[in-house]
């Protein structure tokens, strides 16, 4: 079960929406260097570029921003960085969920060829393979 926002947002925010906002630090996102890499995860990338930007501000479920990506080339290699003792109350992996709103992020700034293929970078433990997307030119 998936639940998003539509339309326009109310021009008055009511107490308990900022109250909500505030808890789940709502606004704001965890640095470039912390989410996304060049050729393996040893590599933090100092600022992102539009692709992954875009991919940066994308809504997650208790704005965990799971999604860590690692750069090579023209391929962006997404992962799952799974949160240690994370439980969202439903049977299926939420987390993936984000994944996947992320990737439609990306996508909807870079006309990308999208494919599972492993590039075999080595995580940790929590952190899970996903998809790659290519990119043309960046």
């Amino acid at each position: 079960m998936i639940v998003s926002p539509l339309g326009y947002p109310s021009k008055t925010q009511y107490e308990v929406d900022l109250k909500l906002r505030e808890m789940v630090c709502g606004d704001e996102r965890l640095p470039s260097s912390e989410l996304f890499y060049e050729d393996n995860f040893s590599n933090p990338m100092k600022s992102a570029i539009e692709y992954l930007e875009a991919v940066r501000w994308a809504p997650s479920a208790a704005n965990r921003q799971p999604w860590r990506i690692v750069k090579e080339g023209n391929n962006y290699h997404f992962y799952v960085k799974h949160a240690e003792g994370y439980k969202s109350g439903v049977s299926w992996d939420v987390q993936k969920i984000d994944l996947g709103i992320a990737i439609c992020h990306f996508l909807a700034v870079c006309d990308g060829t999208f494919v599972i293929d492993n590039p075999g970078i080595e995580v940790d433990k929590y952190t899970e393979y996903i998809a790659t997307i290519c990119c043309g030119g960046s």
